[in-house]
């Protein structure tokens, strides 16, 4: 069980809207990791077992309502949000309209989820830089593989929450632009409530970002265990070396860095489990009853949670958002996603279906563990499957010389997941295309298509059940590459925080 046992954050107001943590009337805010150890430890820890429960609590800050969580109709804003905001989910006639601003593509800067979110990505943050401003503190002649684990796991967290907001914030990806507003990239805990730090640009928030990717990958190299994950058999909850090299090659894909993206989607795939090629293997993964090809999964454990009830309220069987139609349907004939694929099943069920909606085609991945249907389930948020995509998508678009290479990526995986798939031999566009739609099959409901779309075409067209009243009340049907939807705003709340955070240009 990775349950943190003892650390729970009680009234943990880190006020991070300036970026960096930053207390207001911080007698009244505390952390609580056992009976005795406050806030004074949390900022100043005496011991290393204290710094292994900071660790735990940056874990658990992932577990977020508006970050990897989710609420009833809300939050999940890096797990499923991005899918609601794009064409793989349309909202339904079901839906409690808590997320409509963002499903309709009519946020605000007034928007609250998105201030919670950014709230939520600089705690994490923070916890990572206590651990990493403290740790050296207690070295000794025998700790030091310790050290590297914890300081690896930190780099790797402090890497991961930056970059699942310059995800939503940046205006573009560009990785050498010294105009494009990304974030700070908080490098140090502040109890301070003067700290008002600005936004870095692309280039500089990019070397930061890296420079960390590169450290943590060395650090986890040589550790005290043979893995970070050892005891867990069925879930993988800490970042661990190919977890690294999965992140580098993201963040490389994004930076259009593709022979860097090659070479760590590479190095990923050479630590990574094997492709899950089974029903069982596969489905597993989102129930927590098989490992399958887990690199690292967000551990919600009991009465923690989970993913889902922004899309699918499990305990009530609601869908708030269902599928759309360009995804998979009933029959399992048309769509991506078809019968004889091991993804229909882990992904889809027809849940509650009426006269008035026979196809009740629900996303029901993160309903449960083992058969249960209430929220509790982990997200899998990286896996063996990113790292062949990743690495398909640099061959095409790098080079027409590593087309083959890019086939025969796309080939395997297919082959893994599709029953008597017989290959393809594409090239051109016709390749980047069938890799982008098996990005969408792959990670329908795990955070990848919204920004899949804004760092290639920037054009959103939604499918068929989009703009039908009997179908779904939204009425945003595209999304011009112009759009400043693209991007988050700077919320007013963050900028009345903090009024050195300049606003995205399009949001002026």
């Amino acid at each position: 069980m990775f349950s943190n046992k003892g650390f729970k954050y009680r009234k943990v107001a880190f006020l991070a809207m300036v970026g960096a943590l930053t207390f207001s009337g911080c007698q009244k805010d505390f952390v609580e990791l056992t009976p005795e150890f406050t806030l004074d430890a949390e900022n100043n820890p005496s011991n290393m077992t204290q710094v292994e429960h900071i660790l735990n609590g940056a874990y658990a800050g992932l577990r977020a309502a508006d970050y990897y969580g989710s609420g009833s109709g809300t939050g999940s804003v890096s797990a499923l949000m991005p899918d609601v905001m794009s064409d793989n989910l349309f909202e339904t006639n079901q839906s409690l309209a808590n997320s409509r601003p963002m499903s309709q593509l009519v946020f605000q800067i007034n928007e609250d989820q998105i201030t919670r979110f950014y709230n939520a990505g600089y705690k994490v943050i923070s916890s990572a830089n206590i651990i990493l401003q403290n740790i050296d503190k207690f070295a000794t002649a025998t700790n030091a593989k310790q050290i590297n684990r914890i300081k690896g796991q930190a780099l790797t967290l402090r890497a991961l929450a930056h970059f699942d907001m310059f995800k939503y914030f940046a205006e573009n990806y560009d990785r050498n632009s010294t105009t494009t507003l990304a974030l700070n990239y908080s490098k140090e805990f502040k109890v301070d409530v003067n700290a008002k730090p600005s936004r870095l640009n692309n280039k500089v928030f990019y070397d930061e970002l890296l420079a960390d990717l590169t450290q943590a990958q060395t650090f986890l190299a040589d550790i005290d265990v043979t893995s970070v994950n050892a005891g867990f058999t069925t879930s993988r909850p800490r970042l661990s070396l190919a977890a690294v090299h999965l992140l580098k090659a993201r963040v490389y894909l994004y930076a259009k860095m593709y022979p860097e993206a090659i070479a760590s989607a590479t190095a990923g795939i050479s630590l990574a489990p094997a492709l899950a090629n089974t029903q069982t293997a596969f489905s597993g993964m989102y129930n927590q009853s098989a490992v399958g090809e887990i690199i690292w999964n967000v551990q919600f454990d009991a009465n923690q949670g989970g993913p889902t009830n922004l899309v699918f309220f499990a305990t009530q069987t609601q869908s708030y958002f269902r599928p759309a139609l360009e995804i998979v349907t009933l029959a399992g004939t048309t769509g991506l996603i078809r019968t004889g694929d091991i993804r229909y099943s882990a992904y889809f069920a027809n849940v509650r279906p009426s006269t008035a909606i026979p196809q009740a085609l629900a996303l029901i991945k993160y309903r449960g563990k083992g058969t249960l249907s209430n929220a509790n389930a982990n997200f899998v948020a990286m896996k063996t499957a990113e790292l062949y995509l990743i690495r398909a998508e640099a061959y095409a678009a790098g080079s027409p010389a590593n087309e083959a290479l890019a086939m025969a990526d796309l080939n395997t995986l297919r082959t893994a997941r599709i029953a008597g798939y017989p290959g393809e031999s594409l090239t051109g566009t016709a390749l980047i295309e069938a890799i982008a739609n098996e990005r969408r099959r792959e990670f329908v409901g795990e955070g990848h298509r919204f920004f899949d779309l804004k760092r290639t075409t920037r054009t959103l067209q939604r499918g068929s059940t989009c703009g039908v009243q009997n179908q779904s009340p939204i009425t945003t049907c595209s999304l011009a590459p112009t759009a400043r939807e693209w991007s988050f705003p700077i919320t007013q709340t963050l900028t009345n925080a903090n009024n050195a955070l300049e606003q995205n240009p399009s949001w002026k």
